[in-house]
């Protein structure tokens, strides 16, 4: 078939709870670059907290935060942050409310009242902490991790605890005409998580971006996610695919719905596509 251009989410989509790739992925993935397919990352995620693995697995380029960052074949081709002074107003809020936020830029992470404390394993009583084993990713983060908040960003994930005094709705009406905020998956009971970008920016930015510096049509632009940051771009893409494991909101915008992460939903998505053959990823 004609090449594509392939955008796939990294968390719930290629990388479980528990930050492992499944093995038909894995094979999928490279049967896909082999045939010709070009592949792209597209997370919310910073450089600095992906993988490098996973861009071994045949992807040629990264999309990161939300749109706001993009890369092909190692090289920075963009980087959109918000500005010095939106950022101190932010941050100003967010202090008042105590939030624990994580901002992001190219090359650190900036942890704010413990954010990053989200991701350790829960003490078994009311500590929020994030679903799976993320040792590998707080592992990977480390090196980049910094203390206070940047001048500029690229994007900012904030947690809103039950006991904080501030709801995601709150942000929403108060930076909503300004930003662009999604929100998040930490569990309601223990409060609300949300990711923010400059207004317009989202993951269909840099499907665009990406696109057209590719000479790729829109029609020929496959996406793959699960979750609110990935609504805007299975909209965008030629064709859009929900994960099995997905939100209620992704699987509606979806074209169609493949299986969930962890019974080989990617594999059998690029089947269905025709990117690669049933063989390719069971041989």
């Amino acid at each position: 078939m004609a090449q594509r251009l392939v955008f796939v989410d990294v968390d719930g989509t290629l990388v479980n709870h528990n930050q492992e790739v499944p093995d038909s992925a894995q094979e999928a993935l490279a049967a896909a670059a082999a045939a010709g397919h070009q592949l792209v990352l597209c997370t919310g995620r910073s450089k600095p907290e992906v993988y490098p693995a996973l861009l071994d697995l045949g992807f040629r380029g990264l999309v990161g935060s939300n749109g706001a960052y993009g890369e092909m074949d190692g090289a920075a081709i963009f980087d959109d942050r918000m500005p010095e002074n939106d950022v101190a107003e932010l941050a100003a809020w967010f202090d008042s409310n105590r939030t624990a936020c994580f901002w992001t830029t190219p090359d650190a992470v900036y942890s704010v009242h413990d954010f990053i404390d989200l991701f350790r394993p829960s003490d078994g009583v009311s500590k929020p902490t994030a679903a799976g084993d993320w040792t590998a990713y707080l592992r990977q983060i480390g090196p980049y991790v910094r203390t206070g908040v940047p001048k500029t960003a690229n994007k900012v994930t904030f947690f809103l605890s039950a006991g904080s005094g501030a709801r995601l709705a709150d942000a929403r009406e108060r930076f909503g005409s300004r930003f662009c905020i999604v929100s998040g998956s930490m569990p309601q009971e223990l409060g609300e998580t949300g990711e923010l970008t400059a207004l317009g920016m989202d993951k269909s930015v840099g499907l665009k971006k990406m696109a057209a510096r590719l000479g790729f049509a829109p029609d020929d632009t496959v996406a793959l996610g699960d979750s609110a940051n990935d609504i805007a771009m299975l909209r965008s893409a030629g064709t859009g695919i929900a994960m099995g494991n997905g939100t209620p909101e992704a699987k509606e915008v979806a074209d169609w719905v493949t299986a969930p992460i962890d019974d080989d939903g990617l594999a059998l998505a690029f089947e269905q596509l025709g990117l690669i053959r049933h063989v390719d990823w069971q041989a």
